[in-house]
């Protein structure tokens, strides 16, 4: 700000504003701007890239400045650094008039304006000398308000004129405000009606000033907002109150400089312990010094899109594009980048190495910035970060921060350096506590200050942010102390919030009892959060269509730290909220199952859209709402969109209902009644999606007559040599050699090969599916050497096309490696399972179906070379994890079942094996009577039962009896 002129520097972008005004009879007036205008005028500064800062004395004035009599020049020193932003509060009162000590040599040295000793004026009426009326050129962005004085005669006391001269002097200073302001153009408000309509007045009047002062005069393109406001976000944490420690920047810049190539560098600490704030510091350090760097920052949660882990890869994506263009234009090139999933995924890696061999020719470093990955939205899976190369190219250099976690478990076994923040030492505190409330020209004694300090929650950072930031708004000098022992006794975070949130209810619930503990009861127990318009019809009063906005919106802004957009969806920002919103307001199950019961049904009434989708089965799944999440997981608009999400998630509801092998003719009969015999792309793409969830769920029966129809429909409408027949023919063709009609299958393998190599050319991932199922079904018919050529074909495809650590490579290699397997070529087979399983781990998880088909295979050839006991350890863990996610009667279960009863029949515990394999009779047993057709595996594995039995000191005549007890209808005399 430039002080001699009173006019901001359009490169600051910061608003001070003084507030002036006697005290005791203005504490209501100023608790209302500091709850309901200032939070608000934060929030739209924000958007604007621009600081807001309210100067409000109150309680700012230290013990030791007023022992030093320095309050007087306390004052006018903000007032000169808050120029030309300044309001003027006048009610009945004249207020404080300092005595001759308040005036220093050093005050009249520095203000010499005051001319000698002014006696008899008060602290008010300097201000307003100081701050507007000695030089009114100088306050472009004053306001005055005048109170209504029916205000202070209903109230008296405090209210009123100590004496007939203050009453005097008052009037004499409101007519010369007056003067001025007819004069100069300052606004004025006279009359004003009480602290609400105050907070009203200012919140307008400040609001036209920010929008003339920093106005939106351009429109910029998304990525342009986006790169907004993960800077205002980085701003928001370069603040001058941060304390940091060289020593962690020291480490950051050699990691820049020196780091192994390859290798990023983890930023751990615990929540709310500055790794964001050392991270936008350092940033910012860096770019001044290496103006010529490429600089990428990106913290989750600072914007709607932020937290989307496919946002993000194509806004660097668009960052390294324009940055590569030198000033051309970039337009053309972006328009390239892919908006589906995994085409995403499989074009980032090259845009990196784009990056690193453009930084390379320019003679400049390239880095890159990502602020808690941990909040990444789990869909897609974001945060176990397979779509983040595992080696970097070049001297790229990546820096991520994040909390345990799954996605510090997906980040461990790369082996990454890691620099650790940790808590704040005492001293360190007690500047921190200094530092913060000055920049608010506020401050605590010496003893107020290391008292603080002293507590061990202290050692955190939002600790002390959130206790300090509350002491703003509500502290005295009369009650601090109390007050201030009052938040010690919050051990941590959550604790202290909880005390914070009681204040909310006092603040903010006046017009509407009970509104923090609904609005934040809502916000827990909604399975992302809730988009305001959704928070406002949920809370909506009779006879409205919802909340007005004026009674959220002061508590919305008061939360403004603690919520985060995603995606326009309201979260809470971190645990420690989260934890103290449960303590307060859903400590029990019955307010939880009622708040998401409430849910529920505002989710089951609104269109069939993801996002009500994404709600309603989680919410009626956590209520235990049976009956209701049956029938909304057999609607089929609302089956698609889950589907589409996470279609694990879908089979895990129905194995948790218990109906995973009866669901079948459920969905079969809602699809006709959906689809009304109706012939057209919509049913026939639905039909193809139906029919490959119950296809994957073993649901043969079933599935068959949805792709027939799919088929049918493709066939008929886009020729039979269309890429969409090629789709279909293979998921039928799949279906067929499950069923053991194997001859079938192989012809409709050879023609979707055919069709897609004709459309596609012969090096498409597509083309790469084509050649693994064809190949999968040669290697069951024994035809090896023809299986192999093709199996090795798939793979180089894949591993061209998406790169060697994307699951379809996982699977190609597990089907090559299987091959292998089968002539006891085990010593090339091993690696190649080895490496499926530390890509499906990376990618899913460690708990997902994918990874317990690569357990079960490698635990089958541990088991070929002599290690049955790590080969039984990866059994049973494939065991569960099926179980889990499939039910306990899925074939695949079944599969790992018959594994494992053969290891223990080949370690000599028959008597473990027995009822294992006569499980996987069952199962297969009930697979054949659903889809009429016998299980490949099942005679072969009742051949293992008889054996097993035998070895029991069953005789042959016992086993057969044995076995036609088990399945009469198979196992005839």
């Amino acid at each position: 700000m430039d002080i001699r002129r009173g006019i901001p520097d359009p490169g600051e972008r910061a608003i001070r504003v003084f507030v002036s005004s006697t005290f005791r009879d203005m504490v209501e007036d100023r608790n209302e701007l500091m709850s309901h205008a200032w939070p608000a005028l934060r929030r739209l500064c924000r958007g604007r890239a621009v600081e807001f800062v309210e100067v409000d004395l109150r309680w700012g004035v230290t013990e030791e400045q007023t022992q030093r009599k320095e309050t007087l020049r306390h004052c006018l020193a903000e007032i000169r650094r808050c120029r030309p932003y300044f309001i003027g509060l006048l009610g009945e009162r004249y207020g404080w008039v300092p005595g001759p000590e308040a005036y220093t040599p050093a005050l009249l040295e520095e203000e010499g304006w005051l001319g000698g000793k002014p006696a008899g004026r008060s602290v008010t009426e300097l201000e307003i000398l100081h701050g507007v009326l000695n030089d009114p050129d100088m306050a472009g962005r004053s306001f005055f308000y005048f109170r209504d004085p029916a205000y202070a005669q209903a109230r008296g006391g405090d209210y009123l004129p100590g004496s007939a001269a203050d009453a005097e002097r008052q009037e004499k200073l409101k007519q010369r405000v007056k003067a001025v302001c007819q004069t100069k153009n300052i606004p004025l408000r006279e009359g004003y009606q009480d602290q609400r309509d105050l907070a009203s007045l200012v919140l307008a009047d400040l609001t036209a000033a920010v929008e003339a002062e920093y106005p939106a005069d351009r429109v910029p393109d998304a990525w342009e907002r986006e790169d907004r406001d993960h800077e205002v976000y980085a701003k928001s944490r370069r603040t001058e109150f941060y304390v940091g420690r060289e020593a962690y920047f020291d480490r950051l810049d050699s990691f820049v400089r020196d780091g192994e190539e390859g290798h990023g560098l983890s930023v751990l600490g615990a929540s709310g312990g500055g790794k964001s704030a050392l991270l936008a510091n350092w940033a910012a350090r860096w770019r001044q010094g290496h103006p010529d760097d490429f600089v990428f920052q990106h913290y989750t949660g600072s914007s709607p899109m932020s937290a989307g882990h496919l946002a993000l890869m194509r806004r660097l994506m668009v960052a390294i594009i324009r940055w590569c263009a030198d000033g051309g234009d970039p337009g053309p090139e972006e328009e390239k980048i892919p908006a589906q999933a995994e085409e995403v995924v499989k074009a980032f890696p090259g845009y990196l190495d784009r990056l690193a061999i453009r930084a390379k020719g320019k003679g400049v470093r390239a880095v890159i910035v990502l602020d808690a990955l941990n909040q990444l939205e789990d869909r897609e899976r974001g945060r176990l970060l397979a779509w983040l190369p595992h080696r970097l190219p070049g001297e790229l250099r990546l820096v991520v921060s994040t909390l345990p976690g799954d996605t510090l478990d997906a980040l461990t076994p790369r082996g990454w350096p890691a620099l650790t923040v940790k808590p704040l030492t005492k001293k360190e505190r007690v500047e921190l506590i200094a530092r913060y409330l000055k920049h608010f020209s506020q401050g605590l004694s010496g003893a107020r200050a290391r008292k603080i300090a002293a507590v061990p929650a202290a050692s955190n950072p939002l600790y002390l942010k959130t206790l300090l930031d509350d002491l703003r708004v509500t502290g005295t000098h009369e009650r601090l102390d109390g007050q201030i022992a009052d938040y010690l006794r919050a051990a941590d975070i959550p604790t202290l919030l909880t005390r914070i949130l009681a204040r909310y209810e006092r603040d903010y619930e006046r017009d509407r009892p009970g509104l923090v503990g609904e609005a934040l009861g809502l916000l827990w127990s909604a399975r992302r959060g809730l988009a305001e318009p959704e928070l406002l019809e949920l809370m909506r009063p009779d006879g409205q269509e919802r909340l007005p906005a004026a009674m959220w919106s002061p508590l919305r802004y008061a939360l403004e730290d603690g919520l985060v957009d995603r995606d326009g969806v309201l979260a809470f920002a971190h645990e420690h909220l989260r934890s103290a919103v449960e303590a307060a307001f859903v400590a029990n199950q019955d307010k939880q199952d009622s708040f998401r019961r409430r849910l529920a049904d505002y989710f089951e009434a609104q269109p069939t859209t993801a996002r009500s989708c994404d709600e309603l089965p989680w919410l009626l799944w956590k209520t235990g709402e049976r009956d209701r999440l049956r029938a909304c997981l057999l609607e089929v608009d609302r089956f698609l969109l889950i589907r589409e999400r996470d279609r694990d998630e879908l089979m895990g509801f129905w194995v948790w209902l218990g109906e995973e092998r009866k669901m079948g003719k459920a969905y079969l009969e809602s699809f006709l009644a959906w689809s009304r015999e109706q012939d057209s792309q919509d049913t026939a793409d639905a039909a193809h999606e139906l029919a490959s969830f119950l296809k994957k769920a073993a649901l043969h029966a079933e599935a068959e007559p949805l792709f027939l129809r799919a088929l049918a429909f493709y066939e008929r409408n886009y020729g039979e040599g269309h890429p969409d027949v090629a789709a279909s023919l293979n998921n039928l063709a799949e279906l067929l050699q499950k069923t053991n009609r194997r001859a079938e299958a192989e012809r409709l393998y050879r023609r979707a090969l055919a069709i897609d190599e004709k459309n596609l050319g012969k090096d498409h991932p597509d083309v790469a599916v084509d050649l693994n199922n064809l190949a999968q079904l040669l290697k069951d018919t024994n035809r090896l050497v023809e299986a192999e050529p093709l199996m090795r074909r798939a793979l180089a495809i894949d591993e061209r096309s998406l790169g060697e650590d994307h699951p379809r490579v996982a699977t190609d290699l597990n089907n090559l490696a299987g091959l292998l397997q089968e002539p006891h070529r085990l010593e090339e087979a091993e690696p190649l399972y080895r490496r499926a399983l530390t890509i499906d781990e990376r990618s899913y998880g460690k708990d997902h179906p994918e990874v317990a088909t690569d357990l079960n295979n490698l635990a089958q050839l541990l088991q070929d070379t002599n290690r049955s006991a790590e080969a039984e350890l990866l059994f049973h863990r494939a065991l569960s994890i099926n179980e889990r996610s499939r039910g306990k009667n899925h074939p695949e279960v079944a599969t790992n079942l018959n594994n494992l009863a053969a290891l223990l029949y080949h370690t000599n515990r028959i008597q473990e094996a027995e009822p294992l394999m006569r499980r996987v009779i069952e199962i297969y047993q009930q697979f054949t009577r659903a889809t009429g057709h016998l299980h490949p595996d099942l005679w072969d594995v009742v051949d293992n039962y008889g054996t097993v039995l035998e070895a029991m000191g069953e005789s042959r005549k016992q086993v057969v009896a044995t076995l036609r007890k088990l399945a009469p209808e198979f196992f005839k005399k």
